[in-house]
């Protein structure tokens, strides 16, 4: 008996050149209300997942989602500057994250700094005026090597509002790198080429260098 082929069978698997074609190459909502929920049910009924992670999570990709608006919008260049800067607006009272140096003094507060030791060790914060002259020491204590720490600094009232220096040195007086600038924005301004900046408290950074941006904590 010969065998004869069924054309409908055959037509109906294409053959797809790229599978990459047909994954989607960003996280939707309901992607990710997916893999809650499958965390959800494969957590270890021993020892249960602490639901504030679960919220937490949610807050995080929300936060994700309102900056990559954001960023898309501020991108366009074929967007009305009403537009853009109803965009950028959105980062008022959101806490950002920049890499730097810097705090900003305004009426009486200081921004903050992050920064992670890369060793067990003392350390302790100097802190510099704008002449370059050392205007304060606060010591940080013992800490551990890999933990993200944050340097709130308290002016005094003989500390002007403006910019300040500050450097995490160890036991040997050897400073550290890769400190981050933090702050909760309180205004946004653009320049003629439609770029952003974002005060945060007499301290201005480029949006453009904002690593990362989530709910203000603080109480103010």
């Amino acid at each position: 008996m010969s065998s004869v082929t069924d054309s409908t069978t055959a037509a109906a698997a294409p053959t797809n050149t790229n599978p990459a074609a047909a994954i989607p190459n960003t996280l939707t909502a309901n992607d990710f209300l997916q893999i809650l929920v499958a965390e959800f049910q494969n957590q270890d009924p021993t020892s249960p997942t602490d639901p504030t992670q679960y919220a937490s999570q949610m807050v995080e990709f929300s936060n994700l989602g309102q900056l990559q608006n954001i960023d898309q919008t501020l991108q366009n260049g074929q967007t009305p500057q009403t537009n853009l800067m109803q965009a950028a607006s959105a980062y008022i009272g959101r806490e950002v994250v920049a890499p730097g140096n810097t705090v900003g003094v305004e009426n009486g507060k200081a921004t903050s700094i992050a920064y992670a030791p890369t060793t067990a060790d003392t350390y302790t914060a100097q802190v510099y005026n704008s002449a370059g002259q050392q205007v304060d020491s606060v010591s940080l204590g013992q800490l551990s090597g890999g933990t993200l720490q944050t340097f709130n600094w308290s002016p005094s009232s003989s500390n002007p509002p403006g910019l300040y220096t500050v450097k995490i040195v160890n036991s040997s007086n050897v400073a550290m790198g890769g400190l981050l600038e933090q702050g909760v924005v309180s205004s946004v301004a653009m320049a003629s080429d439609g770029s952003v900046s974002l005060n945060i408290g007499n301290l201005v950074i480029p949006a453009s260098q904002v690593a990362s941006v989530a709910q203000s904590t603080s109480s103010n």
